[in-house]
């Protein structure tokens, strides 16, 4: 499914909630650092009729691919901590002078893995500029680590291209996650906003921690 429009906003995905938030152990040996936007997290929402604080539009927060990925290392036996932070802002504002700066603290964190999980919400216009921009901010955020890229959830071709070719460049995975083509896996009998509903399900969401967890399993 290609989507021109997200009617999901970026702006102000969690004005109701805070940017940053961890699951495992501060002692855990493994650092791993997502940044995401909706799909990832999104906070309380009314006006759309997502009430909730997790991965839209997973039907619980144990169900969203960031825990059932953290639940499939666990049970691969590995000892991880997620540092999850919400970028929809980053994917808007990407060109704000000093925008790096503002995500000092995920360098500080030193993630031994970065989970690229953006991309969605680059306005149409901008999508030819996100590329250079793009390789900035992962150097910054990520500077001795590895990274996992992902494509889009929805197709999107500028963007998926720029990030294929930002993974070949570094020699890093890039997972394609591009699902949307399947309804079955988006949740659009379950909400009556149909921005919330065009979201992974639970299903999508199982489907994206499975292919991530795939190059990060023992």
């Amino acid at each position: 499914m290609l989507i021109d429009k997200n009617t999901v906003e970026a702006d102000n995905q969690m004005i109701n909630s805070g940017t940053l938030s961890h699951i495992g152990s501060p002692t855990a040996a493994r650092r791993i650092l997502i940044v995401g936007n909706s799909i990832t997290r999104h906070g309380p929402k009314a006006e759309i009729g997502w009430e909730r604080d997790w991965g839209m539009a997973a039907s619980a927060p144990e169900r969203d691919y960031v825990h059932r990925l953290f639940a499939m290392l666990k049970a691969d036996g590995q000892d991880v901590l997620f540092r999850i932070k919400q970028c929809a802002y980053y994917e808007r504002n990407f060109r704000k002078e000093g925008i790096l700066a503002e995500y000092d603290g995920e360098r500080a964190f030193d993630p031994h893995v970065l989970i690229f999980r953006i991309g969605e919400n680059v306005a149409k216009e901008e999508r030819p500029l996100f590329k250079d921009k793009m390789r900035d901010f992962v150097d910054h955020i990520c500077p001795n680590g590895k990274v996992i890229f992902t494509t889009c959830f929805w197709k999107n071709p500028v963007i998926d291209t720029a990030i294929r070719e930002i993974a070949a460049e570094r020699g890093e995975e890039c997972v394609d996650i591009c699902f949307s083509a399947d309804e079955a896996n988006m949740a659009l009998d379950l909400f009556r906003h149909r921005g919330v509903g065009l979201h992974p399900g639970d299903v999508g969401m199982e489907r994206i921690a499975e292919a991530i967890f795939q190059k990060l399993k023992k």
